[in-house]
């Protein structure tokens, strides 16, 4: 998963691992999302999130001219009920009428690596 994949069922929306150039729209989303996030708190997360790469990421949802529509954070983990398990969750995504085509766009990338890793997808809570 590591160059940008065209939703052929949303062909304006581009889902690809979140990169350091994205991160200041992504902050600006999860402040929508928990209005008293700091900016600390956003690198410490963004840290932790990459230093595991083989086991945890951020995907970002743009349209075709770069803007930031969304992200999720996944994590795979091994789970006794479930087995391997692809974790994901919460989508943040920017409403402007196109929500549902976000989040779909999203949630067919995340199945994708679920397959590809031998993973359970799951949901974990959704915040937005």
């Amino acid at each position: 998963m590591t160059e940008p994949r065209l939703m052929p069922d949303a062909p304006r929306l581009e889902i690809v691992p979140l990169t350091e150039a994205e991160a200041p729209a992504e902050f600006a989303l999860a402040q929508l999302w928990r209005p008293d996030l700091a900016p600390d708190q956003w690198r410490v997360f963004l840290r932790d999130w990459r230093a595991a790469p083989d086991s945890r990421g951020i995907l970002t949802a743009r349209n075709q001219r770069g803007g930031v529509l969304g992200f999720v954070s996944w994590w795979r983990q091994p789970d006794l009920e479930y087995g391997e398990t692809l974790w994901v969750g919460p989508f943040i995504v920017r409403e402007m009428g196109v929500r549902p085509l976000v989040r779909q766009s999203l949630a067919v990338e995340l199945t994708g690596l679920a397959h590809r890793l031998g993973a359970k997808l799951r949901y974990a809570e959704d915040a937005a």
